[in-house]
């Protein structure tokens, strides 16, 4: 990562940066993301959170538990795990069916690698 990424964003800016919701920057934080005295937390300390604790996230959004293969040693292997609780997270959440639709598509053909 870049001494950029350690430098800590608001909410609606890590959403940004990332292309993601902002729902979805909330949902890490209140399933435990450490956040400043700001309510500001870096990019890099932010997808440390979601790769080693994706089963939080998960429960938070009402998701059932799925196998995340990475260890402390190389929690590469956890991104599948994130990219799919977002895709499904999205499918929940969005009032937009074809937001819905996408995530769904998308979703199956990552769970088909």
């Amino acid at each position: 990562m870049q001494k950029a990424d350690e430098h800590p964003l608001s909410i609606d800016e890590i959403a940004a940066r990332l292309k993601c919701s902002r729902g979805w920057v909330q949902l890490s934080i209140d399933a435990g993301c450490p956040v400043n005295a700001d309510g500001r937390v870096s990019i890099r300390d932010f997808m440390l959170f979601q790769l080693t604790n994706i089963q939080k996230i998960r429960s938070l959004a009402g998701l059932p538990e799925i196998e995340t293969p990475g260890t402390n040693k190389d929690l590469r292997l956890n991104v599948k795990a994130i990219l799919t609780t977002q895709l499904e997270w999205l499918q929940i959440r969005s009032t937009r069916s074809a937001v819905k639709t996408a995530a769904k598509l998308v979703c199956d053909r990552i769970n088909a690698v």
